[in-house]
């Protein structure tokens, strides 16, 4: 009788140490350096800015960077690169680094988005979001433009990485088939 007794205790620590049944978090990912991306440079350069050029210091820029580092500061991701910049209005630039990149797209990405595009009024914005090995996850952009004829239309881009984009809330017209989220 005592052997049955020590195989449930073992199974019972084994579930107890394993993290069975509850809801772990996931380690934040720490990279140290992430170069800016060719997307990124060509943002940066249509604003005619860099990643060094300065940060704007207004109260509604300190509201916005605030606002979306808050919103950013949850289990398993780590903010790389959170600017506001002054030109050509309040402009936002954001690198993040996720553990879970799937659950991240589907259940936290979303309220970031309206402090990001300053509520869909943004004048130019940047996201970008990699994994824990600095691969890009998702990158996204957009800016004014003006035609030669003097008309302002905007620009952007979009890249999901492509087993994630049915997790993504952010979709480009045209994807045809879009594979599911592997997580609800």
């Amino acid at each position: 009788m005592k052997a049955p007794l020590s195989i449930v205790a073992a199974l019972a620590a084994a579930v107890l140490f394993s993290g069975c049944g509850s809801q772990a978090q996931p380690a934040t990912p720490h990279l140290k350096v992430l170069s800016p991306s060719a997307i990124e440079r060509g943002w940066l350069k249509g604003l005619n800015l860099t990643v060094s050029s300065p940060a704007a210091f207004t109260p509604t820029a300190a509201r916005r960077a605030g606002a979306i580092q808050g919103l950013a500061r949850v289990p398993g991701v780590e903010t790389m690169r959170p600017r506001v910049y002054a030109a050509p209005a309040l402009t936002t630039s954001l690198v993040l680094t996720v553990s879970r990149p799937d659950y991240f797209l589907r259940h936290q990405l979303k309220p970031i988005l309206p402090q990001l595009t300053a509520n869909g009024h943004a004048t130019a914005y940047y996201l970008r979001i990699v994994d824990g090995r600095g691969k890009t996850v998702l990158e996204w952009s957009g800016r004014p433009v003006r035609s030669s004829s003097g008309k302002v239309f905007f620009r952007g881009t979009l890249h999901v990485r492509p087993d994630l984009e049915g997790c993504s809330p952010i979709v480009a017209v045209g994807f045809s088939i879009i594979p599911p989220c592997r997580i609800k």
